[in-house]
């Protein structure tokens, strides 16, 4: 249980665990006190258990009051209070619920708590059978304090491979500037912004060339930036304000500075060590724990003079800056992982579970010992989206060790005597019918999981509906597996969808966009992503880029492959030499040639259909990916234009902010909007450092979409599913 998902050092390694955990071993519950914060999408819709303003008022224990009950209706075998509210607040309704396990944390070293805060969290932590500290600074302070060394225990901050991959800046370099830069919320004054600034302040007038970045937002930010003016700093001073591309950030630095006066462990000192920034920080807490004489600068008193002073011996040594930087990520990388902490908090976890012989109740309901999934879907016959997302599936679970999957097919195959019958919409539809059902019954007889893929308007009735009723009749747990990007205008227009939806024993959807259009209809989603098979495509950087497009996106009305060409045909005017792949086939495709010969567009090849097995190719020769969709919801096309280096243009309907975040892993345009398409196509041919950044970005990002992190979700749902009343 998190307090709230801001982008504090706290929330984000509650953030790094919840998401990391193995769901094979753990079935994951989450709670907070407030929902809010830029971590809120990664997790959908987490019950809230608000205190009111106050922790001590009836509003507040009748909270802990329904939080008990929620832990004994969920079974749970572990309850983990992530910080100082949710320790009063978990570790209370946990106790009141015999909770077998209660752990508490202590990521802050305590001494900015009041007296009474302090006291009353220290009896709480009693009531724990452990604390977690991420520093010996904050342990020793809680066993000073009469806490026994029994319960305490000591697990670093974790952080992702991506912290210490190489970024591209996101500020691109300019010749002569150096830059300092320090990351921190605004909203404490313990964090010492004011003494950056006036550090700064003397640096200016040493180094005039040196610029000063302040990351972060909160509360004190106006009062900071009239104190950046007063002290002269003008221009030189740069507020980025709150920013998700920490290290794209640190990447464009050459000192980072922490002048915080309280710190137990800080992220922002690991993340720029990891990212092989050398560090100039306050000695306080555990600072001195990370950084020593060969990974860092520690400065004794928090003047504004010293941190100066140390800083300016940074800028102007670069030699003694590049070591600093690799002794320091090669010392974060030993030991402060993302792997390493997840591993020590499961290691936790099982051993208290067994001190209370709680293995027999944490495995209450036997599983079997491979799990059978039938997978409902269309066909491969009908090149789509659902369609090579469910073979896909099917292809991945096959050979696996926990899951044995099969598909049955909405539309089979008709027989030879009925085959005329393929040509006529209506009329096919009404001879499957009857085929379908009999799959169905014969299909999931023998299954533990029916995992119906899901359409949206007469196609949701016509498939999805019947193999839920089939499950139920069955006696199979179904989960529905939603696709479509028009739902919200699906549920607006059939109220029984909406009937139908809330009774599934899960629904599942490939994105957050589509957890919160549920959410508005009262509907509750869980978020597994589509699986892009990652394997089947190769990275490359292109440099120099080259005017070379494609688009493999079927031709579809919400597709806007005719908004594609216009805009190619705009891209001519400025790179003559430019050519475009249109990759795929459909309903609309006579009406984008037409587009084409209007235009007069030369050099805009039609490929048709091309397999699976030969899709990597259109990616690998193109330099640049182009999508004008109107409506959508996750293209696996634009995860594999990820996957292969290749730089992604797209418009953004509401889907796509979602998927593709602008600047950072592509470049986002209005929908129908064929010039502003253009203009991004050039400014990426223009810039070949910021296309560089962009594609490497959107490669980290495509591999939240592999099937090592896939397959974990899914077979957390199916045997959550089944462990389910």
């Amino acid at each position: 249980m998190t307090n709230s998902f801001e982008t504090g050092g706290s929330e984000r390694q509650f953030a790094a665990l919840a998401q990391s955990l193995d769901h094979e071993s753990f079935r994951v519950h989450l709670g907070c006190i407030m929902r809010k914060g830029a971590f809120q999408d990664s997790f959908g819709d987490v019950p809230i258990f608000g205190l009111g303003g106050s922790l001590y008022r009836w509003t507040s224990i009748q909270t802990r009051l329904r939080l008990a009950r929620h832990l004994r209706s969920h079974d749970i075998a572990v309850s983990h209070a992530f910080d100082f509210y949710t320790n009063l607040t978990l570790i209370p309704a946990a106790k009141l619920a015999r909770v077998p396990v209660i752990i508490g944390s202590q990521r802050q070293l305590g001494d900015l708590l009041t007296k009474s805060q302090f006291r009353v969290q220290q009896a709480a932590f009693h009531c724990c059978d452990a604390v977690v500290c991420n520093s010996q600074a904050a342990a020793d302070l809680l066993m000073a304090r009469g806490l026994p060394r029994s319960k305490v225990v000591i697990i670093g901050n974790g952080l992702p491979d991506s912290a210490f991959a190489e970024t591209a800046p996101a500020l691109p370099r300019l010749l002569g500037e150096m830059r300092v830069g320090m990351i921190a919320r605004m909203n404490a004054r313990s964090k010492n912004h004011s003494l950056f600034l006036q550090a700064a302040a003397q640096l200016r007038s040493r180094f005039r060339a040196t610029k000063f970045f302040l990351v972060g937002d909160g509360p004190l930010r106006p009062e900071l930036e009239r104190e950046a003016e007063r002290l002269g700093l003008g221009d030189s001073a740069i507020f980025l304000g709150d920013r998700r591309d920490i290290p794209a950030i640190l990447a464009s630095l050459d000192v980072s500075v922490l002048p915080s006066s309280s710190e137990s462990l800080s992220n922002v000192i690991l993340e720029s060590m990891a990212a092989g920034l050398p560090v100039v920080a306050c000695w306080a807490g555990g600072n001195s724990e990370l950084l020593t004489q060969e990974r860092g600068v520690l400065v004794k008193s928090c003047e504004p003079e010293l941190l100066a002073d140390a800083t300016g011996r940074l800028l102007q040594d670069a030699q003694l800056r590049a070591e600093l930087g690799r002794a320091a990520k090669q010392f974060v990388h030993a030991n402060f992982t993302v792997e390493r902490m997840v591993r020590r908090h499961q290691e936790l976890y099982m051993e208290l579970l067994e001190k209370k012989n709680w293995e027999s109740r944490v495995r209450a309901r036997s599983l079997p010992q491979k799990l059978k999934i039938t997978i409902i879907a269309a066909s491969l016959r009908y090149v789509g989206g659902q369609s090579a997302q469910a073979d896909l599936l099917a292809r991945k679970w096959k050979g696996d060790p926990d899951v044995t999957a099969r598909i049955i097919a909405i539309d089979p195959v008709l027989p030879k005597a009925l085959r005329w019958a393929e040509r006529i919409p209506g009329l096919r539809t009404m001879v499957r019918q009857p085929l379908y059902l009999w799959g169905l019954w014969r299909g999931l007889k023998h299954a533990d999981v029916a995992h119906i893929f899901s359409a949206s308007y007469w196609s949701f009735l016509i498939a999805p509906v019947p193999a839920w009723i089939m499950a139920r009749l069955l006696g199979k747990k179904a989960l529905l597996h939603y696709h479509s990007g028009e739902a919200r205008d699906h549920l607006q227009r059939f109220r029984s969808a909406r009937a139908v939806l809330s009774r599934v024993d899960r629904l599942v959807v490939p994105s957050q966009y589509l957890v919160d259009v549920f959410r508005e209809f009262g509907l509750k989603a869980d978020s597994v992503p589509n699986v892009a098979d990652l394997s089947q495509f190769s990275f490359r950087l292109r440099n120099p880029l080259r005017p070379h497009l494609v688009c493999t996106r079927g031709f579809h009305p919400y597709y806007g492959v005719d908004i594609v060409v216009q805009a190619f045909a705009r891209l001519k005017q400025v790179f003559p030499e430019a050519r475009l792949d249109l990759v795929g086939e459909g309903p609309s495709e006579q009406q984008v040639r037409a587009v084409v010969k209007d235009l007069q567009v030369r050099d805009a090849n039609f490929l048709g259909t091309v397999s699976r097995e030969q899709i990597h190719l259109c990616y690998d020769r193109a330099d640049i990916f182009v999508n004008a969709s109107r409506l959508d919801n996750v293209p696996v096309s634009i995860l594999e234009a990820f996957a292969s280096g290749t730089p992604v243009v797209s418009t953004a309907p509401e889907c796509m902010p979602y998927l593709v975040d602008h600047e950072r892993t592509g470049l986002l345009s209005p929908v129908d909007d064929p010039q502003a398409l253009a203009d991004n196509m050039v400014r990426l041919l223009r810039d070949g450092e910021l296309a560089s950044r962009l594609s490497l970005n959107a490669y980290q990002e495509a591999k939240c979409y592999g099937w090592e992190r896939v397959r974990k979700d899914w077979l957390g749902v199916y045997r959550s599913l089944l462990n389910s009343q």
